[in-house]
């Protein structure tokens, strides 16, 4: 008999920097603790803590994961299209230990779901912090499936990181230039 999926449990970001912030479950207790260091040419290293005693971290300049001392550089876990379309297209694999994620930007980047490609897997889905003027701003949140191993949680949610920080960034650049 098919394992029926499971209810999501969201995770919400305490704030807009998502490599600045505390991240809380439903129940408002902090589940992981994220922190950047900048140096002169931005991000350097962000930090990532969880209840959980998982660990990770981004080296931005480097271009790698470290996951419970396991590094492993971006080029090893991220791949994407091959060819002109790759280039211009916000849809990523990334895989460690052979549990490869399909990641897409859906709803104008709004949301960013990650497929599993592998049987038994579970979507996590992610929405993005959404500025609003006059009413509360919609803050970000993941939703992780409720039996998911904590390692692939944290390689997940550093991934997520990592796409949504590279949106932000082209965003930016696109506004200066217009």
């Amino acid at each position: 008999m098919a394992q029926l999926p499971t209810t999501p449990i969201p995770f919400t970001f305490l704030k807009a920097r998502l490599e600045d912030c505390e991240v809380v479950g439903p129940d408002d207790v902090v589940y992981y603790e994220i922190s950047t260091t900048h140096g002169f040419l931005g991000p350097e290293i962000t930090t990532i803590q969880s209840i959980g005693h998982v660990s990770g971290s981004i080296h931005w300049r480097e271009h790698s994961f470290t996951l419970n001392g396991a590094e492993k550089k971006w080029g090893d876990l991220e791949h994407r299209e091959k060819g002109l379309l790759g280039w211009f297209s916000s849809e990523r694999d990334w895989d460690w230990n052979e549990r490869p994620y399909n990641f897409k930007y859906h709803d104008m980047h709004k949301e960013l779901l990650a497929t599993p490609k592998f049987p038994g897997g579970e979507i996590v889905r992610f929405t993005t912090y959404q500025y609003h003027l006059v009413h509360e701003s919609a803050r970000a949140v993941i939703y992780f499936p409720q039996d998911m191993d904590l390692t692939e949680r944290m390689f997940l949610l550093m991934a997520v990181i990592a796409m949504e920080v590279a949106r932000e960034e082209q965003e930016r650049r696109r506004r200066r230039i217009a």
